[in-house]
């Protein structure tokens, strides 16, 4: 027994820690049971030291005593000092699944650890993907695949507190489940890279320059509208008049501005645009156009989308251009667009859809308070789960996000986060509670998350799973050994 009840509300209890207990070994997130008329599930999230005596009594001890003896100050003094807990109740445990209090257990409960029968809930789900176990305990936590990528979800964490590894641990188990996924690797992690997926069975790169790939990237001029030059770069009034003048004359408007010569443009407009606007376009249009992945072929985007549909992963690897905002824009707009739109598309004619996850790297670039509301992926979180289309937000700053982008986010695995503000911004926008986790956000260890959202019963505290390439390897050979891989066939 860890300890008994000696205060309870609606949404917390107060438990007095038995004196037998290693009080340090009773750490914050922990998953206590309640055992009352009902058996209720809590979660620590307060520790506190207490004491009996006047209130200056500590103070008196530490200074009286030798150095040696504070740390004895139980058997010197007589059991006037104690520890306390306070943990969050989230709901009852009714054998195999979990409902919300109504009531309160009595005083002087007992309390105690969590085991693996008590959680027995969390292995309930028709589709699940493993991301983790619980933490501190080898109970797997298992999440709803269809809930997770079609409601989109969230993985937040400052740099170094493994939000890497768990991309890399929710791809695994979305190619495991033959669900497509298009990544946007701004920082080439997840391709070729040591401990990447690139070379897996079902796992396809595309890349920009000088990234290692099985395809090049090549975005169709005739795919990029005056919406994605205003999201990248900041134009005039004027400028953006001359842009919706030129691109409804011109299906190749931006070849057009870039390679027409400046006196002609003006003079077929009979005049409406001026020359200073145009020579200022020119040099912003150039820029795009000069880039070696901006072209005429739709082949690489047909290969995704040919990939996708075979509900396999495709990872896009920006190479050379992990430091520039333009392409990181201008690829993730037009890519997701051309998906929505061909997603869209199929199910206007009835045509099968496929789950797909969209995962979006580096998301404060492109959906921050500025600009998120002139992207496509304003339009998937509100639309996508129609198409089968989710997004999962991956960032180190959630704060820069917009809040209404956060408050669609309906699963979320947030690490280790010190930052104050990116605390209070999920807090604030988004729509699970996770007010009692603002102090446990900070003190998470590397590989440590809540789990929390609607594709778990309750918040979790978690480990994520620790992603190991060359046992995928292994698995791969013996499963072509045994002639074991699977056929795809989504008509």
């Amino acid at each position: 027994m860890l300890g008994k009840v000696i205060s309870s509300s609606t949404q917390h209890i107060h438990f007095r820690i038995d004196e037998d207990q290693e009080f340090e070994n009773i750490k914050v997130g922990n998953l206590v049971i309640v055992e009352s008329k009902y058996t209720y599930l809590a979660r620590i999230n307060e520790l506190e030291a207490r004491h009996l005596g006047e209130s200056v009594l500590p103070d008196k001890i530490a200074a009286l005593s030798y150095p040696e003896a504070v740390h004895n100050i139980q058997g010197l003094y007589g059991p006037q000092f104690y520890y306390t807990a306070q943990a969050t109740l989230l709901g009852i445990v009714d054998e195999d699944r979990i409902r919300g209090a109504k009531s309160l257990p009595r005083y002087l409960a007992p309390v105690r650890t969590v085991t693996a029968d008590d959680l027995q809930f969390l292995c309930h789900t028709d589709a699940p993907i493993s991301v983790g176990t619980v933490r501190d305990m080898d109970i797997p936590i298992l999440l709803d695949v269809d809930t997770f990528v079609t409601k989109h979800a969230g993985v937040f964490g400052k740099t170094g507190s493994g939000k890497s590894n768990a991309v890399k641990v929710i791809l695994r188990e979305v190619r495991n489940k033959d669900i497509g996924a298009v990544v946007f690797d701004v920082h080439s992690e997840y391709g070729y890279h040591p401990e990447g997926l690139g070379g897996l069975n079902a796992v396809y790169v595309v890349g920009l320059k000088d990234a290692e790939c099985d395809v090049s990237l090549c975005i169709p001029r005739t795919l990029i509208y005056p919406s994605e030059l205003e999201m990248i770069t900041e134009l005039t009034p004027a400028q953006q008049d001359a842009v919706h003048l030129i691109y409804r004359g011109k299906k190749d408007w931006l070849h057009y501005i870039a390679h027409q010569d400046t006196e002609s443009i003006a003079e077929e407009f009979e005049q409406k645009i001026r020359v200073e606007t145009i020579s200022a376009l020119k040099r912003k249009v150039s820029r795009i156009i000069d880039y070696e992945f901006v072209g005429e072929q739709f082949d690489s985007l047909n290969y995704i989308m040919g990939k996708i549909t075979k509900g396999e992963t495709v990872i896009i690897d920006f190479g050379f251009y992990e430091n520039d905002d333009w392409v990181i824009r201008l690829v993730t707009s037009i890519v997701a667009r051309y998906l929505l739109n061909k997603f869209r598309t199929a199910r206007r004619k009835n045509r099968p859809v496929p789950k797909t996850l969209i995962v979006l790297e580096e998301s404060h670039k492109l959906l921050n308070r500025e600009m998120a509301k002139q992207t496509v992926f304003e339009r998937i979180v509100r639309e996508g789960r129609k198409f089968n289309l989710g997004l999962c937000v991956v960032d180190q700053m959630p704060k820069k996000i917009l809040d209404e982008i956060i408050s669609q986010l309906n699963t979320m695995l947030i690490l280790l986060l010190t930052n104050l503000k990116d605390r209070e911004h999920l807090i604030s926008s988004s729509e699970n509670d996770l007010t009692d986790f603002k102090e446990e956000m900070r003190r998470l260890d590397v590989g440590e998350a809540i789990i929390t959202g609607i594709a778990v019963p309750v918040p979790i505290p978690a480990h994520i799973d620790l992603f190991k390439r060359k046992n995928l390897e292994q698995e791969e050979k013996e499963q072509e050994e045994d002639g074991k891989f699977r056929e795809f066939d989504w008509n």
